[in-house]
């Protein structure tokens, strides 16, 4: 007899992606889970980037999301409102991300709108559990308003974090400016706070062919699984058991364990399905994950550019989620462009963390220290270099004063910058951390190669969903103050 106390997860075969046979899947998963969607019914996909060429294996693919939609309106009697919302990453334009997905069409034949979460109000909600980084974190306000959340992330392997499957899903619904607040070590803490936001009424992992090694440019893996469950720890538990991990050795899913979210051992979880977890296992058993040190992948790919990597501020002897993980994503995209760059670029270092050791420079050689918590001190090409600390402890961190520049603002300010540092053997690049997009413009500038966001198959289509996204943004702006819209200053979960 099954227990009805157990959190269950279903692994179902998915050949290709036909919507139809997505629809059934999905369909009969919600039925066995006896949930029903109702009221404001949000769908969360993982677009964290997109493009048929560069990015085609990074998003939860729209064939899914197509039968993912359908599945619910066959069971939406009770559904007011049904939308898909999302924040991309790297500083790009949501509606550019999902443009190049190919999610337009699949929202027009729906009839389901997109929410934008980079084009909307962010309101701030409090954070009641102990061990949670802070009192509070902005979320945006359509998130606020979901009541019925379909948690839809793809299956990936992820360079900071092990894997990205639901829990991790939920970095995408902050935008920008507090998203990256306790993206840094704290990473895994972070994703486990997320949770208490929001608690998902149906999970559908899109597993049919699936990301290893990296999450921006993944490789694809056919894996043939599409993952269900209510209960995020136990769908990403059993994941990563699939992976062949213990999900003790993710920290986010532990952390979020230990807090109380759900169940971490397989003989707690009742696992049902068309697959059995021994058969998801063999299909998994060649997938490539990723946890290496930036220093190292620039060392094995005999990269010109050398990285000098010290420890972060508290424990920790790496920062996974902050200014090394963001390089490394940094890399893979400007690799995608150009592969095999890193032999070509023009030499320069890159010093992150609490480094005392010496940096080996050649002539016209330019060092980079990046992020706040960087220090060194030393000669540089005959000049005498101090760099201090000016890490912010977490305590100090105002969340109402988060700021974030959109990628233009980020253009602007990397060439105000390298123009400040003129005629210096080095460059101090601030921030906590320095996002992957200022990776990305910093390497391509120092390195003279061809940046990404400039690329012909990019800048256009670019530039015109960025230019929207900016008016809706200002109208939206507008429209509340001209109605005399006050936000709420707190919403109790």
């Amino acid at each position: 007899m099954r227990n009805v106390n157990k959190p269950k997860v279903i692994l179902r075969h998915c050949e290709t992606y036909d919507p139809a046979r997505i629809t059934q899947i999905t369909g009969e998963g919600m039925d066995e889970l006896g949930v029903r969607p109702c009221g404001r019914t949000m769908v969360k996909p993982n677009v964290v980037i997109a493009h048929k060429e560069f990015f085609p294996h990074a998003f939860t693919r729209p064939e899914f999301i197509d039968g993912l939609l359908t599945a619910l309106q066959e069971r939406g009697e009770e559904i007011t409102e049904l939308y898909v919302g999302e924040r991309s990453g790297i500083t790009l334009p949501t509606r550019y991300t999902f443009a190049m997905a190919g999610y337009p069409a699949v929202l027009r034949k729906h009839k389901v709108r997109a929410e934008y979460f980079d084009e909307g109000a962010q309101v701030p909600v409090k954070l009641k559990h102990p061990d949670a980084l802070r009192d509070l974190i902005f979320i945006p306000e359509g998130v606020a308003r979901c009541e019925f959340l379909v948690n839809a992330p793809k299956f990936k392997a992820h360079p900071w974090t092990k894997v990205t499957l639901a829990l991790k899903n939920f970095i995408g619904i902050q935008d920008d400016a507090h998203r990256l607040i306790d993206h840094d070590h704290m990473l895994h803490a972070k994703i486990a706070d997320l949770q208490e936001v929001l608690s998902p009424g149906f999970i559908a992992i899109d597993g049919i062919i699936a990301g290893e090694r990296t999450m921006l440019t993944p490789t694809p893996y056919p894996l043939h699984l599409i993952i269900m469950g209510i209960n995020p720890v136990a769908v990403d538990s059993v994941c990563t058991h699939i992976l062949g991990l213990d999900p003790r050795e993710v920290d986010h899913i532990r952390i979020t364990a230990e807090r109380g979210y759900g169940p971490i051992n397989l003989d707690e979880i009742e696992i049902t399905g068309d697959v059995s977890l021994e058969e998801a296992q063999e299909r998994a058993a060649n997938l490539q994950l990723t946890l290496e040190r930036v220093d190292q992948v620039l060392r094995d790919r005999r990269s010109r550019i050398t990285a000098y990597i010290g420890p972060p501020p508290d424990t920790y002897d790496y920062c996974w989620g902050g200014c090394p993980g963001s390089l490394f994503e940094a890399m893979q995209i400007i690799d995608g462009f150009q592969p095999g760059v890193y032999r070509r670029v023009r030499p320069f270092h890159i010093v992150i963390g609490d480094y005392q050791g010496e940096i080996d420079t050649g002539s016209d050689e330019l060092v980079l220290f990046m992020g706040n918590c960087t220090r060194w001190q030393g000669q540089l090409d005959g000049e005498s270099v101090s760099v201090p600390f000016l890490y912010t402890q977490r305590q100090h961190l105002n969340p109402y004063e988060a700021t974030a520049g959109d990628v233009v603002r980020k253009m602007i300010g990397v060439m105000i910058n390298l123009f400040h540092h003129r005629g210096r053997p080095f460059v101090r690049v601030k921030g906590c951390p320095v996002s992957v997009a200022e990776n990305v413009l910093y390497v391509s500038q120092l390195g003279r190669v061809t940046n990404p966001y400039l690329h012909p198959k990019i800048v256009f289509a670019f530039s015109y969903h960025w230019a929207v996204s900016k008016m809706v943004r200002f109208w939206r702006a507008l429209k509340r103050l001209s109605s005399g819209r006050r936000m709420p200053w707190s919403v109790v979960q």
